[in-house]
């Protein structure tokens, strides 16, 4: 069985990026997308300002949220959510 190219679930090229940050809800014009765990769910892209990007914490958002930003990304990544599994799987502890 061939092996499975790696995705980058960090790939943040085809996000759209906010108007706010989705952390602290500053309207700023340093804004950056980047990714963020969350939890079992998979990895969610989301815009935040320099000071939220710099956190280790991902924000608090309920499950629902976070089940829709994980698959908002993975729909900007062009996968589904088992392929993000995968690759969660794939990579095991590392992140």
């Amino acid at each position: 069985m061939p092996e499975r190219t790696p995705l980058d679930l960090d790939d943040v090229s085809r996000c759209p990026l906010g108007h706010r940050c989705e952390s602290c809800g500053a309207e700023r014009d340093d804004l950056v997308v980047t990714t963020a765990l969350l939890g079992p769910l998979g990895v969610a892209c989301l815009t935040l300002c320099p000071r939220c990007a710099e956190s280790d914490t991902a924000p608090p958002v309920s499950l629902p949220t976070a089940s829709r930003l994980v698959m908002q990304h993975a729909g900007h990544l062009g996968i589904t959510a088992d392929d993000m599994a995968a690759a969660l799987n794939d990579e095991g502890n590392a992140r």
